[in-house]
């Protein structure tokens, strides 16, 4: 937290640690001294920091026949032509597969869009070519943070290494040489923040700082890890943010490279949606499931919220078919719907896309807009391109995939 200043526990308090807790500092701090000739020790930042909340149990799943997963609703058809029924999805193979174990991941933390020709129809029905998307003054290119993460087992502590920002940049309204920090976030129910020293502004700059915390790893994979590169000087501002789903940390250190991006005027949307997908080609059609959303936001009303789900499925950029789940209250930032959706095909049905939207409603009735997810060959979000592809090469197959949406 803000009031609390970051000290070197090791150099004050030699025998605080002991063990195996003991052993596994003193060879990190080894590890990450003699890999860089610059920068400072490496500093840790409350590494005894535990956290108590139980989150709810990730491995609680809604299988594709169990009683919880129903059908909910009824299709909307608006076709103007129907033809009869018969599988219409071309079965070309992908190979998905990466021989590496250890390889550096760029994330962009907003949406990365891919250089592609095809159009869509947006929100409001027009269509858009993507090649005609240019960026804005938002969406500039600020650089990338460059970090290292790993979960200790034996101790229980999540190890969270910040490298350095490369190719930075920042308005000119501060100055040359601003003085800057990296602020860190474990977006907890109970946050958890840790702070980098202040370093002299420049395009590239070295970090190399470790914070070290004691928290379960079943309460660390449902959360996110966020970074905010701040000026100290001539004022404090945030300039940039990125952020990092812990959903898949284990104990390989894996190194990340984190485009920076500019920080959003609005708050920003980290919340994800679990979707299962399935093309059942005996019956020609498509199943699709709403599951479960985490990372809700929050009413900063005493007004509670609640969240539903639309869906709208294009063929050849005409709508088809549009549905919507349920409206259920949200409980610790969570929402599990375990609604199934069925779309049926018909022949030569090409170039299908789902337009996956959550929205949230306060207790008075107010709409808003939360998130949304493209599910298509095309899309923006290579999850969501990589859950499509398997499930059309793998009929009958359910596919189930967490999604980070975008604001737009």
């Amino acid at each position: 937290k803000s009031g609390v200043r970051k000290i070197d526990l090791w150099t004050i308090c030699p025998g605080i640690l002991s063990g195996s807790a003991r052993a596994s500092f003193v060879d990190r701090k080894v590890e990450l001294s003699s890999s860089s000739q610059h920068g400072p020790s490496y500093d840790v930042y409350n590494p005894f920091y535990m956290y108590q909340h139980v989150s709810p149990d990730l491995s609680r799943r809604f299988p594709p026949h169990s009683e919880a997963t129903r059908l909910y609703g009824s299709v909307c058809d608006l076709r103007t032509n129907r033809l009869p029924s018969s599988p219409g999805l071309s079965k070309s193979m992908f190979d998905l597969t990466s021989s590496s174990q250890r390889f550096i991941q760029r994330h962009d933390s907003l949406s990365s869009v891919p250089s592609s020709s095809s159009s869509r129809k947006n929100s409001q029905g027009s269509n858009r070519s993507l090649d005609t998307i240019t960026l804005s003054g938002d969406e500039r290119d600020l650089g990338r943070l460059n970090v290292k993460v790993f979960y200790n087992s034996s101790v229980e502590q999540i190890w969270i290494t910040i490298l350095q920002c490369r190719d930075l940049s920042w308005p000119s309204s501060y100055g040359d040489t601003p003085t800057l920090s990296i602020k860190g976030i474990l977006t907890l129910p109970k946050p958890v923040h840790f702070k980098s020293s202040v370093k002299e502004g420049s395009s590239n700059i070295e970090f190399m700082e470790t914070f070290v915390f004691a928290i379960k790893l079943q309460n660390l994979q449902t959360v996110r890890l966020v970074f905010k590169i701040q000026t100290q000087t001539p004022r404090k501002k945030t300039i940039g943010e990125c952020s990092l789903s812990l959903r898949t940390l284990s104990t390989q250190e894996m190194d990340y490279s984190l485009d920076i991006s500019p920080p959003s005027k609005i708050s920003v949307c980290h919340a994800e949606l679990e979707l299962g997908t399935c093309f059942q080609a005996v019956n020609s059609r498509i199943q699709l499931q709403i599951l479960e959303a985490q990372y809700l936001p929050s009413s900063s009303t005493p007004l509670t919220l609640s969240f539903f789900v639309k869906v709208a499925m294009f063929s050849s950029g005409e709508l088809i078919y549009k549905k919507k789940t349920r409206l259920l209250k949200a409980s610790s930032g969570r929402v599990k719907w375990g609604e199934t959706m069925i779309f049926p095909l018909i022949q030569n049905e090409k170039e299908i896309i789902f337009l996956v939207k959550l929205y949230s409603r306060s207790s008075v009735g107010r709409r808003h807009f939360v998130g949304q997810i493209w599910i298509s060959e095309d899309s923006n979000n290579i999850e969501a391109v990589n859950q499509w592809k398997e499930t059309i090469t793998n009929p009958e197959k359910v596919v189930i995939k967490w999604h980070k949406l975008n604001p737009s």
